[in-house]
């Protein structure tokens, strides 16, 4: 599951093709296979000892900002995911409403004490992986990890089908104990 990034020209600069699925609503419900690297693919989140991972700082922060990012959604939660040194992966799932929504029946806080409603872009992929990769540079640089980046984008995959998930799951478990032979392991 090497991920490559497509270039085009546009207005004589390269720049990157989307992978996004042409048509497809990322604001709709559905679980999604992301992937996210870090900048030039330096190993910034850790290493690999014995196929298991050993946390870097910022790879502490990012372990515990994708455990907590349910708690900032009423519509997300992640099924499973790995930090890697230079990359995460994680099966995003995507369904019901922000926890700001308008929607009272939906929404799980008040709407006062100054909360913002979350007009509806704000409840896709795109932008639960912003958020989450702003919160996460904004720890990193807190903590004085000036250095810390991610490569701009992500990767995704909608996952389809049982047999699809299950592929992706096991991919992921055994994803440290094949850093050998990933073609991202630059050391």
């Amino acid at each position: 599951m090497h991920h490559n990034c497509a270039t085009a020209l546009y207005q004589n600069k390269y720049r990157v093709e989307s992978a996004r699925l042409q048509g497809w609503d990322y604001r709709s419900p559905g679980w999604y296979f992301v992937t996210m690297c870090t900048q030039h693919h330096t190993c910034l989140l850790g290493t690999i000892t014995g196929g298991r991972v050993k946390f870097s700082p910022a790879g502490e922060i990012a372990d515990s900002e994708l455990r907590n990012l349910p708690h900032h959604y009423v519509n997300v939660s992640i099924d499973q995911f790995i930090v890697m040194p230079n990359h995460i992966h994680a099966i995003v799932v995507v369904d019901g409403q922000h926890r700001h929504s308008p929607n009272p029946e939906t929404c799980t806080e008040p709407l006062g004490n100054g909360l913002v409603l979350v007009p509806p872009k704000a409840q896709s992929l795109a932008a639960v992986v912003r958020s989450y990769k702003a919160g996460v540079t904004r720890r990193c640089h807190e903590m004085g990890l000036k250095n810390f980046a991610w490569q701009a984008g992500f990767y995704d995959h909608i996952v389809r089908a049982s047999t699809s998930l299950q592929a992706i799951r096991d991919y992921i478990e055994a994803n440290p104990a094949n850093w050998p032979q990933d073609p991202e392991n630059h050391p």
